[in-house]
């Protein structure tokens, strides 16, 4: 191995990858960009994935092995060994086109303020063939449409809009973040969401990154899962940028869908106490994602509420009770 550390380590964590990892480790090391080291984390395989890694002979790879103890700890153990100033993600069901690191690396040389820069992507099934749904409509007319830091921004509290394999960052960065075990299968989400604050993201228009979307991929076995988590850290996230909230503090959920049973059973464990629409709420969680806009307009009217994503804060300096209105009092505009 150089003893010149790489310009970017790629973290490729697997657990029983074969046979699509073959692909995705390939995409890695037929990359135009050719200073890197691929740290490959084997998370507990059980098929014949580790004897695949042990037998590869570029000297860029190396393997490693988290003992099954998680994707998170995969990824911890992949950031304390990185060597590289920027470390990039490869999941092990997709590919990287050639220029993908390449075209990441040129422009993160020339916007120093950007901390992690994600792609747009294409979506193919477990044959290979292109993949068009609601969903990946749903990622062309909102994620995609988020390029800026300012953009993303604003988009990161409503959903996790960059997707994580087409990450290149600091590597200093991430490793001050760290991944949460308790977090995953959303844990990219709340990595982001900690970090959103103080760091600046950016996302290439440019589809450099194949998803490939399959029933056997985790986040598709993990799918209630990682809502729970999502919701989890958009509470927390709200906790952190508003320390003046109570605890607990009251929650009001306006619809009654899959979401709002959801928030229901996790509010508890973040220190929210479910309210009604009768009395003032600290925190109000439009579930029903294709009202936000519509609420966001009546709620954040005269300044009463803060907008977080699909989470509305009340704001509690200068409140005004006993008028007798509802808007006045801080409780449920519209």
């Amino acid at each position: 191995m150089s003893r010149q550390p790489p310009a970017v380590s790629v973290l490729l964590p697997v657990r029983n990858g074969l046979p699509y990892v073959v692909r995705a480790i390939d995409s890695i090391l037929q990359q135009t960009w050719s200073d890197f080291e691929l740290l490959v984390i084997d998370d507990g395989s059980v098929d014949a994935t580790a004897d695949y890694v042990r037998g590869l002979t570029d000297p860029r790879v190396r393997a490693l092995s988290s003992g099954g103890g998680g994707l998170a700890a995969a990824l911890n153990l992949g950031l304390d060994a990185a060597r590289g100033r920027y470390v990039a993600r490869q999941d092990a069901d997709d590919w990287s086109a050639p220029a993908r690191l390449a075209t990441q690396l040129a422009f993160l040389a020339v916007h120093a303020d950007i901390d992690v820069l994600a792609t747009a992507v294409d979506f193919v099934d477990a044959d290979g063939r292109p993949v068009e749904n609601a969903w990946t409509r749903t990622v062309r007319s909102q994620w995609d449409r988020a390029v800026t830091a300012a953009q993303i921004a604003a988009l990161m509290p409503l959903t996790c809009c960059l997707f994580h394999a087409t990450i290149v960052a600091k590597r200093d960065v991430l490793r001050q973040g760290g991944y949460d075990q308790a977090m995953v299968p959303a844990e990219d989400y709340d990595l982001w969401l900690r970090l959103l604050p103080h760091h600046q993201f950016a996302r290439l228009p440019d589809r450099l990154y194949t998803v490939r979307v399959h029933a056997a991929s985790s986040s598709a076995r993990r799918r209630d899962a990682q809502v729970e988590r999502v919701i989890a850290a958009k509470l927390r996230f709200v906790r952190r940028q508003r320390h003046d909230l109570p605890h607990p503090a009251t929650l009001w959920l306006p619809n009654d869908d899959r979401g709002a049973a959801i928030f229901r059973r996790i509010a508890p464990s973040e220190g929210f106490r479910i309210g009604t629409a009768a009395e003032p709420a600290d925190v109000i969680a439009v579930t029903a994602l294709s009202q936000v806009e519509q609420r966001a307009r009546r709620l954040l009217a005269g300044g009463r509420y803060r907008q977080f994503g699909n989470l509305f804060v009340r704001e509690r300096r200068g409140e005004t009770r006993g008028t007798g209105r509802q808007t006045e009092a801080g409780a449920h505009p519209g």
